[in-house]
């Protein structure tokens, strides 16, 4: 994949495009209280977000309480660095180790949340998508495809 040179082009409809799907996932997840565009790398054929979850309401959905070294943390830390894993901050009954994490609830969880993303960003009318175009060095052709809406952190609130 070809890195970014220049910002996408998000116009105020591209935005609300975004909005929606992150909408769209909040009716489902209600922890997901938001986004923010990822400062991290972004390519041409993905735009990254990071979503702002409520703790509070994740400990809810989940009915496993907050760690509560993470809960003084987070609001002794309002401006805190992201996070990778959505369940992190979740204090699970049981521990899991790096063998059977697919099997972690918490884990289980996270790959709904991006996966629900990704097709409900797919489904929405065209207007409202990123697209990329990609030439052929082959026929010279230019291609238009679209972009991809992918999770990469989490922000806890």
């Amino acid at each position: 994949m070809a890195k970014e040179e220049t910002p996408k082009d998000i116009t105020p409809i591209k935005r609300k495009g975004i909005e929606m799907a992150v909408k769209g996932l909040n009716k489902t997840y209600p922890f997901v209280i938001g986004y923010m565009d990822d400062t991290t790398d972004q390519y041409v054929s993905t735009h990254y977000i990071d979503l702002i979850i409520d703790l509070n309401k994740l400990s809810e959905y989940t009915d496993v309480p907050v760690n509560p070294y993470w809960k003084q943390y987070v609001e002794e830390n309002p401006k805190y660095e992201k996070i990778y894993t959505l369940f992190s901050y979740l204090k699970f009954d049981r521990e899991y180790d790096y063998g059977d994490y697919n099997d972690h609830p918490g884990y289980k969880l996270q790959q709904d949340v991006v996966q629900l993303l990704g097709t409900v960003y797919e489904y929405l009318p065209e207007q409202y998508k990123l697209y990329y175009e990609s030439e052929s060095s082959f026929n010279n052709q230019v291609y238009v495809y679209p972009v991809q809406l992918k999770v990469n952190g989490y922000i806890m609130r």
